[in-house]
């Protein structure tokens, strides 16, 4: 089968930093794949859960013979990658230090508890490592891959999913409803497992609150203090004070399984689950009971969609803050999808209307927008003769255009 391969920007990145460098980021996200695929190595390690080693290169039988066998090549000004060394104990890290600076040691783990124990002012690999954290795929990078194979509009659609690398190698060219139906309703269980794995590599447990808050965002509820008081309503925490639920929220923002974004001229934040086929499971999950019996695409077709077009708003408002080189906020009065702040000045504002639109669509976001500064960009799937000179139109046409042509300047 031909695989969509994504070249992502990130390998660039790590190929420019000078010296040993650590890569980390929760399961699933590429961080195995980048390495095999777009990074110079000499040698690969990786250790499995029994501290049993996998090894490309070189020949090495246990733990204990890490320090010697990878410093050997160190000395040599070798590349070795270690994959998942948050497994190992520390001795053997801090011996590999006696090495320094000599090679590229490259450390890959998925636990970001160990990746904070390192960089803690009493650590004794602190200063040997420069920290990068990798996420779910950029905006760019996965449009630009996908728009080789299929239609813009089908890319953006795809794209707003299949930035979650792991779902990736399980797409089989079907449409979006029916691939998204499978893998929330049918095969739900990848993603719970996901999240376990998530878990578990941070050695903690996914208790009966953590689960409720990621619910609740799976519902688009995003106020902390909402999510209390409706935690407390349901026996789930004692007291309905948000501050039985930021110290969770904190916690899912280091796994990087909620993130944070910045409410317009306010000091609160939007929170909302990070990985969109979690999200869009949840969603369904809350309406259907999709975890408890069998559901026909047709019975969950209308909120599947429905889901379906938030994720490509969320995904267009991301794309658009990284043509920019800006920062996405989100605004609740008036509602709007983006604004886009570079240095705290606002650069663009952002509407999504994924699908037929009116011209009381563009005079609504029009009239709530022509006292905020900064270009005004309507984004749809096929646009139309614009009513207002004021408002730039953009459709899946012209955001393939510009992709490419991002990327053919990079490339340059």
């Amino acid at each position: 089968m031909d695989y969509i391969t994504v070249v992502r920007s990130e390998a660039k990145e790590l190929e420019n930093i000078r010296g040993w460098i650590l890569l980390y980021g929760r399961r699933k996200v590429g961080k195995t794949f980048l390495l095999k695929n777009f990074m110079k190595w000499d040698a690969y390690i990786v250790v499995r859960r029994d501290l049993s080693l996998r090894a490309e290169n070189i020949k090495i039988n246990n733990i204990k013979e890490i320090p010697e066998k990878v410093g050997s090549l160190l000395e040599e000004e070798r590349i070795v990658v270690i994959d998942e060394f948050q497994r190992l104990p520390e001795s053997v890290l801090e011996d590999l230090t006696e090495y320094h600076p000599k090679g590229r040691l490259i450390l890959s783990g998925s636990s970001l508890g160990a990746v904070r124990k390192i960089f803690e002012p009493k650590s004794p690999l602190l200063g040997f490592f420069t920290p990068y954290k990798l996420s779910l795929i950029q905006p760019l990078d996965i449009l630009s891959a996908l728009l080789q194979k299929y239609s813009p509009i089908k890319a953006v659609e795809l794209a707003s999913y299949l930035r979650d690398p792991w779902l990736i190698p399980l797409y089989g060219d079907e449409d979006i409803t029916t691939f998204i139906y499978k893998y929330t309703c049918k095969y739900w269980q990848v993603v719970k497992a996901l999240l376990g794995e998530v878990f578990a590599e941070e050695e903690r447990t996914l208790t009966k609150i953590y689960e409720a808050i990621i619910s609740l965002l799976g519902s688009r509820i995003w106020k902390i203090k909402e999510i209390a008081n409706t935690l407390y309503t349901k026996g789930v925490i004692s007291e309905p004070s948000s501050s039985h639920v930021s110290g969770f929220m904190k916690n899912l923002i280091e796994m990087d399984l909620v993130e944070a974004i910045k409410l317009y001229e306010s000091r609160r934040k939007y929170y909302k689950l990070k990985s969109p086929i979690m999200e869009t499971y949840y969603f369904l999950e809350n309406k259907y009971d999709v975890s408890e019996r069998q559901v026909s695409l047709s019975e969950v077709k209308p909120a599947l969609e429905y889901s379906i077009r938030l994720q490509v708003e969320d995904y267009l408002a991301d794309l658009t803050a990284q043509i920019y080189e800006g920062r996405r906020e989100y605004s609740v009065m008036p509602e709007i999808d983006s604004i886009i702040t570079v240095r705290r000045k606002i650069k663009a504002v952002v509407e999504v209307k994924w699908g037929n639109y009116s011209k009381k669509d563009l005079e609504k976001f029009y009239k709530k927008t022509e006292t905020i500064p900064g270009e005004k960009i309507f984004i749809t799937r096929k646009k139309e003769e614009s009513l207002y000179k004021t408002i730039k139109i953009i459709d899946a046409e012209d955001l393939a255009t510009q992709v490419k042509s991002i990327i053919e300047t990079r490339q340059k």
